[in-house]
């Protein structure tokens, strides 16, 4: 397409030689057709290019069919009303000689005489299609690179899209599964955090992403001591008890550490809402647990029920039973159930003190009234007032001690050492023994009529060996204990270690039980206790307890019939020791002896 532009031209003003410099033809309309005339010299291309004559008035056509049709274009160069030029832009013609060479017209207006100005362009207009050329090619690599751009951007597009679905499919996931997840960096700092968990700890997650877990989740402060060190270890943890996340709304939760497969630098810590169970166990606690005391056997369901109703009465009661059996535990019982459960409890040893000792302890003593009084002192009777006084091993109190206590018994009063004016006490007395105090009576160690005093009611604790099925209770209670004492994640007892336990005699009764539990904790180099981290003597008893090789040939027979009477009694464990013959503890030591579960 033509252009135009301003321009003043006059051949008279050009000197023949620049005009042959610059290789142009300078055409002059004749009247208003086709026709021109040259001005001035003709360019050394031109008589090999046209057959027109110089001289002569020359039709346009007959150069070239292109300026015919420029010539239309031109005449708005030619009729404005200022000097206008206007560019016919490159043509290719035929010399004489048939050689191919590119040209170009001006239209112009100078003095208002219209011209013609050609121009050979060979060498210019290489350069043109060079940079043509050139600019075709950007173009082309352009439009490469900005559909390669536009399909990386779709590809992008994509994978974001199946990113984000696959990431919504995972929370929801999650939330379906009631599933808590917090992962976080090695420095321990939360770069995630699902919103399951975000609900329990009701927190948002601007203040939680970033942040070290320890602060992100409510707990105390054992409770976090053992997530960490549990989080601090290379391979894959699990959950001892529950833990309680104490935000608002309290919560139970059992956990999972694992290194995250795709990082072995952070760790993801998967949360389980256990908090139904946790109130279901609490519910069961209440059938099996009674304050401290833990067993479901009959015997300790019996004792329970004793309990309750000893203390709804103000009662003196005796609490008879062997070393170790829960003596302070049952009067701890009875106080906390009584009316005065709001008011002191008072444990007293009346063991290996001396008459003056034991005397000053209970009743207190005057300055002076003996060698090292140097001030006044109330006794446990005083200190008691109101609530309940626990005298425990009560058969070794002195003989003259048994007097005064009698007096207080009947009076309701007490005198301290070196007064005489008595004191009134408002104090329920409980007693404990592991004598036969019938005995000692008979043997004049004790005195008959106190002990008619302080067995108004009577309550005899069952040496452990009596109640063996209380043994995994009772251990599970004190593993509890022990580990959230220890800091250490001990979750799972090996049967043998339950086998090793029920067969044992425990002389000691509850006490040792804890004892030898609290030693293989410390023992144990693993998350389950081995019959190896308990004490010697138990393990001298499996090895008492082991049969003979003669008769493990007939090892198969009894677990047989022990299967059959399970059968039939539908697993109900009583009625099948009533098939067997046996009793219900005889029951369970066997199908421990023949790695039968035992769990009801």
């Amino acid at each position: 397409m033509a252009s135009s532009s301003s321009s003043n031209f006059s051949s008279d003003h050009l000197p023949e030689a620049v005009l042959q410099t610059l290789g142009l033809a300078i055409l002059e309309r004749v009247g208003t057709g086709d026709t021109f005339r040259l001005i001035g010299n003709q360019p050394a291309w031109w008589a090999s290019t046209f057959e027109a004559s110089p001289e002569l008035p020359i039709a346009a056509g007959t150069l070239s069919p292109f300026l015919q049709h420029f010539l239309v274009d031109c005449e708005a160069a030619w009729r404005g009303d200022q000097d206008n030029m206007m560019r016919s832009g490159p043509w290719a013609h035929r010399d004489l000689a048939s050689d191919l060479h590119q040209f170009e017209a001006t239209a112009l207006t100078a003095s208002h005489r219209p011209l013609l100005l050609i121009e050979r362009i060979d060498e210019r207009f290489g350069q043109i299609q060079t940079l043509l050329q050139q600019a075709r090619d950007q173009r082309l690599h352009h439009i490469d690179q900005v559909k390669t751009h536009e399909r990386t951007q779709t590809s992008l597009t994509g994978s974001l899209a199946i990113a984000t679905q696959e990431r919504d499919d995972l929370l929801a996931l999650l939330q379906h599964l009631d599933l808590a997840a917090i992962v976080t960096n090695q420095e321990g700092c939360v770069t995630f955090i699902s919103p399951r968990c975000l609900a329990w700890i009701e927190c948002p997650s601007t203040t939680v992403i970033g942040q070290p877990w320890e602060q992100s989740l409510p707990l105390d402060s054992a409770d976090r001591k053992h997530l960490r060190q549990t989080w601090d270890a290379l391979t894959p943890q699990h959950g001892r008890c529950p833990l309680r996340l104490t935000s608002k709304t309290p919560r139970w939760i059992d956990y999972e550490i694992h290194a995250d497969p795709q990082s072995s630098e952070r760790r993801i810590i998967l949360l389980h809402d256990r908090t139904e169970v946790q109130h279901l166990r609490q519910q069961l606690d209440h059938q099996t647990q009674f304050h401290d005391l833990v067993g479901r056997s009959p015997a300790m369901l019996q004792i329970y029920q004793l309990v309750r109703d000893v203390a709804r009465v103000d009662s003196t009661v005796l609490i008879e039973g062997e070393t170790g059996t829960g003596k302070e535990l049952i009067a701890r019982a009875i106080h906390y159930s009584s009316p005065r459960k709001d008011r002191p409890f008072i444990a007293a040893n009346c063991a290996g003190l001396t008459d003056s000792l034991l005397g000053s302890q209970l009743f207190g003593h005057k300055r002076g009234a003996f060698t090292g009084a140097i001030d006044d002192h109330h006794g446990l009777f005083e200190s008691a007032d109101g609530g309940t006084l626990f005298l425990d091993e009560i058969g070794d109190i002195p003989t003259s001690v048994q007097t005064s206590l009698l007096r207080v018994l009947q009076e309701k009063e007490i005198t301290r050492l070196g007064e005489t004016r008595p004191r009134k006490v408002n104090v329920r007395i409980l007693a404990a023994t592991h004598h036969n105090l019938n005995e000692d009576v008979i043997r004049g160690t004790f005195r008959a009529d106190l002990l008619y005093r302080i067995r108004v009611a009577r309550i005899h604790l069952p040496p452990l060996r009596d109640r063996r099925d209380d043994i995994p209770l009772l251990v599970q209670a004190v593993l509890g204990q022990v580990c959230a004492a220890t800091g250490k994640a001990i979750t799972d007892l090996h049967p043998d270690s339950l086998h090793l336990l029920m067969i044992y005699s425990w002389p000691g009764n509850v006490r040792e039980l804890k004892s030898a539990v609290e030693f293989a904790v410390i023992s144990a180099r693993t998350t389950c206790l081995m019959p190896s981290d308990f004490p010697e003597e138990l393990r001298h008893t499996q090895r008492d307890h082991r049969p003979p090789a003669s008769q493990e040939s007939h090892h198969a027979e009894p677990k047989a019939q022990l299967l059959r009477a399970l059968q039939q009694a539908q697993g109900n464990r009583t009625e099948a020791a009533k098939l067997l013959g046996i009793s219900r503890a005889t029951l369970y030591r066997r199908l421990l002896a023949h790695h039968i579960d035992v769990v009801e």
